[in-house]
């Protein structure tokens, strides 16, 4: 739809507006701004979901071919809740 046609849609319906509402000057902007609704949503098409497309596989690594050969593993923290034997 051209700009100029859009105008004159929008323009169209906010007339037909203050008619409806009894010709009270003064709600222009109230509306102009009900009547871009009302175009807008005319002119967009309803979305329907589509199913997403299954991606390739991502890489996997392993963290132990990331570690410098021969690096000591990190220590377990323990929680201070638990008894020690």
């Amino acid at each position: 739809m051209s700009e100029r046609a859009l105008f004159d849609e929008i323009a169209r319906i906010a007339y037909e507006l203050w008619e409806k509402n009894g010709c009270i000057h003064g709600c222009d902007i109230e509306h102009w701004c009900e009547a871009e609704k009302i175009v807008v949503s005319r002119a967009e098409p309803v979305s329907v979901e589509k199913p997403k497309k299954a991606g390739a596989p991502r890489k996997t690594t392993t963290k132990t071919a990331t570690k410098a050969v021969g690096a000591a593993p990190k220590a377990r923290k323990t929680s201070g809740s638990a008894k020690k034997v």
